[in-house]
């Protein structure tokens, strides 16, 4: 469940109660003078909130389940399914070419050792990748090169056509440190 919320902190007159909402393993009074929307979707903690423009926003947890939210009116526009175990990173991924309209991705990483990209639009799988020897820890986007980069025991450089363009391996388990390049 997330909380929408706005800011103040004034009270409005003549608004004295206040209703109660059940949230995962505690018990939480709603407070009407500074919250917006409660949204409903999540099964799970949610520890990724990213905007993916001006109206709208992702969510994504230890339910391994993406949720896109309209921020103005909080209606979920897409439930995405796709990683079998929590999600560890998440980013937004904006990219055009000459040829086409400005394309909204969603770059996301799972402990299931996999990264999908969604397409915001239509809420579908573009594409998966699951050449990872371990859990993706972080994401990042670099706009202007039109790359992404993935962290975790490989940190790897991606174009937006998902081919892999340079790979560097830290082993540290046995106290060695590898680096290999591609």
């Amino acid at each position: 469940m997330l909380r929408w919320l706005i800011g103040g902190g004034r009270e409005p007159q003549g608004l004295a109660e206040k209703s109660s909402v059940q949230t995962i393993g505690e018990e939480q009074v709603q407070n009407p003078y500074t919250e917006l929307l409660v949204l409903k979707g999540h099964q799970d903690i949610v520890r990724f909130l990213v905007q993916i423009d001006d109206c709208r926003f992702a969510s994504a947890g230890d339910d391994g389940i993406v949720f896109l939210w309209n921020a103005q009116t909080g209606e979920k526009l897409f439930e995405l399914h796709g990683h079998t175990h929590k999600i560890t990173a998440i980013a937004p991924f904006a990219s055009s070419d000459a040829s086409e309209e400005e394309n909204h991705l969603i770059l996301t990483a799972s402990a299931d050792r996999t990264v999908i990209v969604w397409d915001c639009s239509s809420g579908r799988q573009v594409q998966k990748v699951s050449c990872f020897h371990s859990t993706v820890k972080c994401l990042t986007v670099l706009q202007r090169l039109n790359v992404w980069l993935s962290g975790g025991s490989d940190l790897c450089v991606w174009n937006r056509k998902l081919d892999l363009l340079c790979k560097t391996s830290h082993l540290t388990d046995a106290g060695k440190n590898v680096n290999d390049s591609l």
